[in-house]
């Protein structure tokens, strides 16, 4: 909502000097439409300019989240997918935590980011940072690839997660299904226990989280709404989970994300 008042103001703005200018009048009938295409461009190149100095600045630091979080919110705006959050109380405070959740949909860590609190960022699949506007943004926030087809490299960026998640206290989102397995069900359907290292060798509580409405993304035509529920579950405390290995703390991550998604279906 802060990105759409401001496009407005500048195109008040620019407007307005428009008819300063003393030209034909049939002029001010294009100027309106040319002032919010120029503060338009604007507020793209400032995002580019953004994401390049971004990669310079500190992974946690408050105004960087601040304007990214700006932008999300106003892509959802345009793209018509209102976001509500549920259980923002469940977030541990001062300290680094990790969030898995069910994955349906490339949004998905947009819902996820904009609902964690803090330093958010992610782990994700190598291809998405073969873009390299996406490269230098996760570079700046210090999301990182994971390559599914080289266990050394994958390894390397669990050990760098640890290692933000202790020294920056970044709260890491991770979709355990290692990718969108089905669409036909916002269940959670596969498991990699090996996801969940990130969390127990960093010692950092697990945030379950509960996406609804994402499997339907695929299908929306531009013009339609399509609203998502997100619901942040009850923490699982390092002292929770100590005596489980990977796998069981997956399937019961998995058992707690399955059974909001139910009960919400049902509902």
């Amino acid at each position: 909502m802060f990105l759409l008042c401001l496009l407005l103001l500048m195109t008040l703005g620019f407007s307005c000097l428009g008819f300063l200018i003393p030209l034909s009048p049939w002029f001010f009938f294009l100027w309106v439409p040319l002032a919010f295409i120029l503060s338009a461009l604007i507020l793209i190149l400032f995002a580019v300019f953004f994401v390049i100095i971004s990669a310079k600045t500190k992974p946690n630091g408050k105004f960087k989240h601040f304007v990214l979080r700006t932008y999300l919110r106003f892509s959802l705006i345009l793209l018509r997918t209102p976001l509500k959050i549920h259980g923002k109380e469940n977030l541990p405070k001062e300290m680094g935590y990790t969030v898995y959740g069910n994955h349906k949909s490339n949004m998905d860590v947009i819902y996820a980011y904009l609902a964690a609190t803090g330093a958010p960022t992610a782990l994700g699949k190598k291809s998405l940072f073969q873009n390299w506007f996406l490269k230098d943004l996760g570079e700046g926030f210090q999301a990182l690839p994971i390559d599914r087809e080289n266990d050394r490299e994958a390894i390397k960026s669990i050990l760098k997660a640890i290692k933000n998640i202790k020294d920056y206290k970044l709260n890491y989102i991770i979709f355990p299904e290692g990718g969108v397995k089905s669409r036909d069900t916002e269940e959670m359907v596969n498991l990699r226990a090996g996801a969940y290292k990130v969390a127990v060798k960093a010692n950092a509580p697990i945030v379950p989280m509960c996406i609804l409405g994402s499997s339907k993304l695929k299908d929306k035509k531009w013009y339609q709404k399509s609203k998502i529920e997100l619901y942040l579950l009850k923490p699982l405390m390092p002292e929770d989970y100590k005596d489980l290995n990977t796998t069981e703390i997956g399937h019961l991550v998995e058992q707690q994300i399955n059974e909001c998604v139910a009960l919400h279906e049902k509902n």
